[in-house]
């Protein structure tokens, strides 16, 4: 009997040892295989935290170098590239009064201080040079900054004046010549800097016209600059055809 049941202790204990080495060695080595994941997974969430800190670092940066200008950022608005005879004619350059009184309908285009803008603590802008001395009121004289856009606008209206008056026959004078050689070289800059990406296509409108752009929200602009505006000359304060 004992025997028997000896021989069976060391029958099971011999049928049972086998079978428990294998699981021990299956269950380390899955264990092993959790831990491997583990120390992988725990590596890429640190390399992503880290990339993330990195992104966030240079987003930060960049945004601190953009935003140091005193001019927000505005918002984004479509508009089509259609021809507007309300501002440009086809056959405006054949007559004086003709481009004068076009010309003069460009004003809105414009802030009411003729682009003047007043910019609180200017001198702790380091990207902002020397202001101008303007017309604040009528009475007193202080720092403003011409916006570029309208500084633009006015090359353009001057270089299409001007241009009208050459056809006309007026011979060209050492001052026009100097403004306009002036105004062709800071609207070709002005081009390249803003650098208007929007992709043009083959329209029955004809060459440019007939595309859609994404562009400065243009009211949100002129609200802005008339908000911070140095003395307002357009009401009332310019003759009766102007231009810019």
């Amino acid at each position: 009997m004992s025997h028997r049941n000896g021989g069976g202790v060391e029958e099971e204990q011999a049928f049972l040892s086998p079978s428990s080495s294998s699981n021990d060695a299956a269950w380390s080595k899955e264990l092993k295989g959790r831990k491997a994941a583990q120390y992988l997974r725990l590596a890429l969430e640190v390399g992503m935290a880290i990339a993330i800190i990195v992104l966030s670092t240079c987003i930060l940066r960049e945004q601190v170098q953009v935003e140091r200008t005193p001019v927000p950022k505005f918002p984004r608005k479509t508009y089509k590239f259609l021809p507007d005879s309300h501002f440009v004619r086809d056959d405006m350059l054949f007559n004086q009064t003709d481009t004068l009184n076009t010309l003069h309908n460009w004003l809105p285009l414009s802030s009411e201080a003729r682009g003047y803008v007043q910019i609180s603590n200017h001198a702790s802008y380091g990207i902002l040079g020397s202001p101008y001395t303007v017309a604040i009121d009528r009475t007193t004289d202080g720092p403003a900054y011409m916006m570029s856009v309208f500084h633009q606008l006015h090359c353009l209206s001057y270089i299409v004046d001007n241009y009208q008056r050459g056809y006309a026959g007026a011979n060209l004078t050492e001052e026009v010549a100097h403004h306009s050689a002036h105004c062709f070289d800071y609207l070709r800059q002005s081009v390249i800097c803003a650098a208007d990406t929007n992709l043009e296509g083959d329209t029955e409108a004809g060459p440019g016209w007939g595309s859609v752009h994404q562009c400065t929200d243009y009211d949100a602009l002129l609200d802005w600059a008339n908000e911070h505006g140095a003395m307002k000359w357009r009401t009332g304060l310019l003759p009766g055809v102007a231009i810019l």
